[in-house]
Order: structure tokens, then C-alpha cells, then sequence
């Protein structure tokens, strides 16, 4: 099982990883392909709602011996035994999509009082907020000229 870990700024856990796949060796190296699924459980990008949703990875890893530094992609192993945890993390978090949204038309917070607009509405005003910074910036009218 593999930590509870943060990714590009979001909590990110997998559960029921399986990995299925083949393996060549050599004296030197170990050569692994196949297939990693688990379940992501993450957080909704508007909402914040916990999310879980099932992921699927390509595995191809390297595994030697020693460091190659024209290698970076290369995975040390020592003895006889091969720990694929790495590899593994590696797949799934470069299979992650940008964003999870607990579903498609998800409504998310209120920009002012922070209220989860998927449950009802909330009494905030449209308009300008004036603890906004940028609420003054409303206000420059550009004639379509070049900026």
C-alpha cells in the first residue's frame, strides 16, 4: 500500500492496487512491464468533496543494479528481490488527470462565504466584493487597442 501523498497541491490516496504484468532479466538488469490498477481517492476540484475513482497505468520500469546518470528513469534494485513500490507510485501518479470534480455539473463553494452550492444557494450578493483586490480592475475599459 502506498502512503497518502500530496500531488500538484491536492491529497491523493490509492487503494486496491494490483499489479499485473511480465518481467526479463539479465545479470544486470530487470526489465518490468504491465499494468497497474487501483482506486484514487482525492478530492473534488470545486467542492471538495472526497472523490474515489478508478485508475488504470501502464508499468514499464527499469531496474539495475547500479546508477546510470544518462538514466534517470532507472530503478536501483539490490540482492534478489525487486521492490516495484516506486515504480508503481511513479505509473499511477503520472496516469492522475489534472483534476478530479465529484461529478460534471458541480456547482463547487461560494467564492464569499465558502458554502457547498450543490446543496442549495446561499445569500451572497453578485457584485463586487470589496475586500477584493483586483474588484478595481473592473473598471479599465480598453478601446481594443494593442496592451
Amino acid at each position: 500500500m502506498l502512503e497518502k501523498m500530496m500531488v500538484l497541491g491536492d491529497p491523493v490516496e490509492f487503494t486496491d492496487i494490483a499489479v499485473n504484468g511480465t518481467y526479463l532479466s539479465s545479470e544486470e538488469r530487470i526489465v518490468v512491464n504491465g499494468e497497474v490498477t487501483a482506486e484514487v481517492i482525492s478530492q473534488c476540484a470545486r467542492c471538495l468533496k472526497p472523490v474515489k475513482n478508478p485508475i488504470k497505468a501502464e508499468l514499464d520500469a527499469l531496474f539495475a543494479r547500479e546508477p546510470d546518470p544518462e538514466d534517470p528513469d532507472r530503478y536501483i534494485y539490490e540482492a534478489s528481490q525487486v521492490d516495484l513500490t516506486e515504480a508503481v507510485k511513479d505509473a499511477l501518479v503520472l496516469a492522475l488527470p489534472l483534476r478530479y470534480l465529484c461529478k460534471e455539473d458541480c456547482k463547487g463553494l461560494c467564492p464569499k462565504c465558502g458554502m457547498d452550492l450543490n446543496t442549495g444557494s446561499c445569500t451572497c450578493q453578485e457584485g463586487d466584493d470589496e475586500r477584493n483586490p483586483f474588484a478595481a480592475l473592473r473598471s479599465i475599459v480598453y478601446d481594443n487597442e494593442e496592451v
